[in-house]
């Protein structure tokens, strides 16, 4: 079984027993019926999931999502009646994220970070420049790269989420980097000490358990380079997404670069230019009222 389906099958598992687990804690009981999620039960439990500090929408809607897959499929096996579904009434909400990207100038400064190799928050850093410098890379997907997925200084592998071929030209500044962890490895090793077991499922735990030190060390970090906004794995692939717009790169291609499947998913990265982009924009469009000034 292909890597890419085995790790979508883990990552489909964990949302699942996270959402019943939320469910039960609501409900009370571990054995809820098809036909007791209905209208009623999904307000109460928005009431449930929002009256805790920190939670919002965009995590409840989280929730709701994978309560609905399991109804169309509970529907599509025959194991409830379509009358039965609960989301004819009940509309899904979110809310606008906050802005992930950061400047490039912040980038620049984590670049210029001087750590060795002993130091702990060196593949920290590694991690998150080799992410901005190959499309926004996922820290899942480079976690599974292998030394064989680069040939002719191309890095070329498939995304574990979508299954898109990705085939990026690794940039000069990035050679200096992986330097570091092609030296004495074989073609079939992992190229960044993430994963240490063989089996899939200890593979993925691993991904997991790292990502959340990843993140961890990346507040780390934040604070080293005086950057206010929260650094967590994802906000490599959102300033890459921006800066790249900010270099007037055509929305398609960006959208290409991330491997979005439509365009609208690519907008949600770019919906908040920086505000001074804005404001030069503006004096633009001001100063044409007055051409010879």
């Amino acid at each position: 079984m292909a890597v890419g389906l085995i790790v979508r099958r883990f990552g489909t598992a964990r949302s699942y027993k996270c959402t019943l687990k939320i469910m039960m804690a609501f409900a009370k009981t571990k054995d809820i019926k098809f036909n007791e999620v209905n209208y009623g039960f999904q307000i109460r439990f928005e009431k449930f999931h929002l009256k805790k500090e920190g939670n919002n929408l965009n995590g409840l809607a989280a929730y709701l999502r994978t309560i609905r897959a399991i109804y169309n499929k509970g529907i599509k096996d025959g194991c409830i009646e379509k009358e039965a579904y609960p989301f004819a009434k009940y509309k899904i909400k979110t809310t606008p994220t906050r802005k992930r990207a950061i400047d490039i100038s912040y980038i620049q400064k984590i670049l210029l970070l001087d750590l060795n190799k002993e130091h702990e928050l060196f593949h920290t850093r590694n991690y998150f420049l080799i992410s901005f410098m190959l499309f926004g890379m996922t820290f899942m997907d480079m976690a599974f790269l292998k030394l064989d997925d680069i040939k002719n200084g191309r890095v070329i592998y498939q995304r574990k989420k979508t299954s898109k071929n990705y085939n990026i030209k690794i940039p000069d500044k990035l050679n200096e980097i992986l330097d570091f962890y092609l030296e004495g490895k074989n073609q079939h090793e992992f190229i960044f000490p993430i994963i240490l077991r063989d089996k899939p499922e200890h593979q993925y735990q691993n991904v997991i358990r790292k990502r959340k030190i990843y993140n961890d060390k990346l507040k780390t970090i934040a604070i080293i380079c005086g950057i206010e906004q929260s650094l967590t794995s994802y906000v490599s692939r959102h300033s890459f997404a921006t800066n790249a717009m900010l270099q007037n790169i055509p929305i398609q291609a960006i959208s290409t670069m991330l491997g979005h499947s439509k365009i609208n998913t690519t907008q949600i990265y770019l919906k908040s230019l920086p505000t001074k982009i804005l404001d030069d924009y503006n004096l633009k469009i001001s100063c044409s009222l007055y051409p010879n000034s």
